[in-house]
């Protein structure tokens, strides 16, 4: 058997959770890969998708899958469950392009992803790869096929680095797919091992666990899926490195006719309730969430949806049909409690947080806050003043995050000339690992950073307030699984052996 395409999906959900990997993290479905995939199907190649988080990857792997497939490429489209994750998932797509060398070196492998497309030249410098796909990746995965094929000049491959007798080279930038109903129409959802496999976040169903017969509650939070109904973001956060794929802020959208007819196949197919929209912003446009809604509603399906959206973007006239819709999640970029901070990366709220935590709670709709300790005008009293927020708005659930200096993103521009300061490899980035180095600040060290971010989580976690209105409104099994939760020690290596990193602070 030979295939035109092998898809690999990289990861190393242990590492990158550490023990919050067995029960509480989510296992999601490769977005960008079985878009990717579907893609090339459609266009008549042989494709195939192998998902190292659910298929697993050890020594043997390579030969094994090699052997089945005899690939004529390999494709390693690097995500992790949310984009700012690409770059902790770059260690594993790494491994897996060094043992699938060791052990054939003559079949290609193509590399893309937020972080790839970030720095394109480094990573075909640094990974045992021989392509670079930077961009969205359709045009140029087809004229990379081509080209394997004989059929097309590899200098005519718009978004595609290589190597030119030793020399790096780069062809043109790719467009951005123009009609996406049309050009990336579906996923391949088909492809990806059983889809029962793939598990919602814990909080995601947290308003079901009292259903639940077994420990673990994956009853109820499997069958998962992950989908985007739109594509980029307008806003331009520092922080933020969504856009580095796209080349500069925008948003463009499938038709909600397309984005429904996927979740017809993911209700009546695959029998899947949990869904994550993975846009950006998919509370942006009034107009075309009422649509969704009133589209959701007509069907009667019973989803449970978890979607993201900005505090200045939420109206409150829609949020009965969000929540009637199914829509029971929704996640909040609050980042900073302080005006100053949020400003000097361009995070510009014009809504009162409170007022709108409350809105959304007082119509059924459960709160997911983000929040971001080590911003560059943070110090330790804008750090407490985000905790303290963080506590009065106590959301149904939190994630507390160490600022980072994405590639792609305007902090890393900012810090690039600062390497002394930058994570040694690419496991620094991740937010829950053991390696984590989060920038420090101008006035506090990385270290302080972490050590702040961990203490806050733990003190939020075991808040009676907190606890108390869980148990009220999730039920007992919520708090306890909680309680679990919150037992499970990460380590730190910055933490537990503080020498490792002699000069932190940026004063």
């Amino acid at each position: 058997m030979q295939v035109d395409i092998l898809f690999i999906h990289p990861a190393d959900h242990k590492k990158t959770y550490q023990d919050l990997s067995k029960e509480f993290s989510a296992i999601a479905t490769p977005v960008w890969t079985s878009l990717l995939a579907n893609c090339t199907r459609n266009k008549g190649y042989a494709t195939v998708i192998y998902d190292v988080n659910i298929q697993g990857w050890d020594e043997n792997t390579a030969r094994e899958i090699l052997s089945k497939y005899n690939p004529r490429l390999i494709v390693m489209m690097v995500y992790g469950h949310n984009p700012s994750a690409s770059t902790q998932t770059m260690p594993a797509a790494g491994r897996v392009a060094r043992d699938i060398k060791k052990y054939n070196r003559e079949i290609p492998i193509a590399m893309g992803g937020i972080h790839p497309s970030a720095l394109p030249e480094q990573t075909l410098q640094e990974e045992d790869i021989d392509f670079v796909i930077q961009g969205e990746g359709p045009y140029t995965i087809e004229g990379l096929i081509l080209y394997l094929k004989g059929r097309e000049d590899i200098r005519n491959i718009r978004g595609l680095w290589f190597r030119d007798n030793n020399l790096i080279s780069f062809t043109l930038p790719a467009p951005l797919v123009k009609d996406l109903d049309k050009e990336l129409d579906g996923y391949a959802w088909d492809l990806l091992p059983d889809i029962n496999n793939y598990r919602a976040h814990n909080m995601h169903c947290f308003q079901d666990f009292e259903r639940s017969n077994k420990d673990d509650f994956s009853d109820l939070r499997s069958p998962y899926a992950t989908m985007n109904t739109s594509l980029g973001c307008p806003y331009s956060c520092s922080y933020c490195c969504i856009n580095a794929v796209f080349g500069k802020p925008g948003i463009r959208y499938w038709s909600l006719d397309k984005v429904v007819s996927w979740i017809d196949t993911l209700v009546n197919k695959y029998r899947v309730r949990n869904i994550r929209f993975d846009d950006e912003l998919f509370i942006l446009s009034p107009e075309r969430v009422e649509k969704f809604c009133d589209l959701i509603i007509e069907r009667g399906y019973d989803l449970n949806i978890w979607v993201y959206g900005r505090v200045d973007t939420i109206q409150e006239r829609l949020l009965k049909k969000l929540k009637k819709a199914g829509i029971n999640w929704v996640c909040l970029g609050i980042e900073s409690g302080n005006q100053r901070v949020r400003d000097s990366v361009n995070k510009n709220i014009k809504k009162d947080i409170k007022d709108i935590t409350r809105m959304l709670q007082a119509n059924g709709i459960y709160v997911l806050g983000n929040f971001m300790f080590g911003l560059p005008e943070d110090d330790l009293s804008t750090m407490e003043e985000t905790f303290k927020l963080a506590m009065d708005l106590n959301c149904e659930f939190i994630n507390f995050y160490s600022a980072m200096a994405y590639p792609g993103s305007k902090l890393y521009e900012w810090f690039f000339q600062k390497k002394k300061y930058f994570p040694k490899s690419w496991n620094g980035f991740s937010q829950l690992g053991y390696e984590t180095q989060p920038l420090p600040t101008n006035y506090v060290s990385a270290r302080e950073v972490l050590q702040f971010r961990d203490e806050a989580f733990y003190k939020y976690y075991t808040n009676s307030v907190y606890l108390n209105m869980i148990k009220n409104k999730f039920g007992d099994k919520v708090r306890k699984h909680l309680e679990k939760m919150i037992e499970i020690k990460i380590k730190r290596r910055l933490i537990d052996n503080p020498e490792v990193i002699t000069k932190e602070s940026l004063k």
